[in-house]
């Protein structure tokens, strides 16, 4: 990819993900305004002290989690609706997603488990979807 090829992808993620942050306080805001906000937090298992992480980090994170499952080989329609939410929730709130792009991307030659906060989950993951045998 080239220089330009690169700036220009980077802006765009720049840009789409202010505009996903921007939509999704416009949301938590009418939700507020309706006297709905806490109930709905509560579905989802999440906190009002949650909210500005989720914003901080909510661009990109459930592409990155989806990419990084499909990189190991775990169905993600098999998974548990919690343990999906709870890596979901991981991948939001982590200060790695630049390493993990690479990592996706082939550039990062470490292993997952050197960065990724859901390491330890994605393996028992892996292994409850592939069973070693011994």
């Amino acid at each position: 990819m080239t220089t330009l090829q690169e700036i220009r992808r980077t802006i765009s993620l720049f840009v789409d993900g202010r505009r996903k942050r921007r939509q999704l306080q416009r949301e938590l805001a009418q939700l507020a305004a309706m006297g709905s906000l806490d109930a709905v937090l509560a579905d989802i298992g999440l906190a009002r002290s949650q909210i500005e992480p989720l914003i901080a980090g909510c661009t990109g994170s459930k592409e990155l989690l989806d990419q990084m499952l499909a990189r190991l080989g775990i169905d993600a329609a098999q998974l548990p609706y919690e343990s999906l939410r709870d890596m979901t929730w991981t991948c939001t709130t982590c200060p790695d997603k630049p390493r993990c792009r690479e990592w996706l991307a082939g550039v990062e030659e470490t292993e997952f488990r050197a960065f990724c906060p859901n390491a330890a989950q994605l393996d028992y993951s892996l292994l409850k979807q592939r069973p070693v045998h011994a």
